[in-house]
């Protein structure tokens, strides 16, 4: 099984995680951001427009990666959609310029939820379980469901763990907060636009720690 990508910290592989995962070792982590479940599209312009993403008519990629990785995990999930089994529910805050949802409704959605299970690799400081970090715009993001490294860099400093592995990797994000934090990390993507992205990122030497 061959790397798309592999440097001292980030090893990134192109292809289904159903056929990879079982071929890795275990992790410390499981810290990803999955189908979730909900079907979900946009109308939003410009290149993303009409985006929607594979697997996302059921939970079953969600579920099953759960029940494979035996693991402490973060995940990113909809709170239109059933919450897995886990120990706390943290809400990513995306800011102003985010979410539509119903017009009828004076609220648009503008926040997502973070699940978080295993109490072994959590430490740190007690904060707010109500994290603000500005979503991407379109003309920034590298993929249609980024999510800010800075909010990725957050929940990783509340952790110990060392091997983390993102089977759902997109533009790569977790690799680079998990490389900039000097810890270890296996990312797996489907797509080869994607994979070339991440790549691209993880390239970069080690950034200093920033807010996006």
């Amino acid at each position: 099984m061959k790397p798309y990508y592999q440097d001292s910290a980030v090893t990134l592989y192109c292809g289904d995680c159903r056929e990879i995962v079982p071929q890795l070792g275990t992790f410390d982590l499981l810290l990803t951001d999955p189908p979730y479940g909900c079907s979900a599209t946009t109308g939003w312009g410009g290149k993303y427009d009409s985006f929607s993403i594979a697997g996302d008519d059921t939970t079953e990629l969600r579920d099953w990666i759960i029940s494979v990785i035996d693991s402490p995990f973060i995940l990113f999930g909809s709170p239109r959609i059933e919450r897995p089994k886990c120990d706390a529910v943290l809400i990513w805050a995306k800011g102003e310029h985010t979410g539509m949802g119903d017009l009828a409704f004076p609220w648009k959605p503008d926040f997502e939820e973070i699940y978080i299970k295993g109490k072994s690799v959590f430490s740190g400081k007690r904060t707010t379980s109500v994290l603000r970090y500005n979503a991407r715009t379109d003309s920034g993001r590298l993929h249609p469901t980024e999510k800010p490294t800075g909010l990725i860099v957050e929940l990783l400093n509340k952790t110990t763990a060392h091997t983390i592995l993102d089977p759902f990797a997109g533009s790569g994000t977790t690799g680079r907060a998990a490389k900039d934090l000097g810890r270890q990390c296996v990312m797996i993507e489907r797509k080869e636009k994607y994979c070339e992205i991440a790549a691209n990122r993880m390239r970069q030497e080690v950034l200093p720690m920033f807010e996006e």
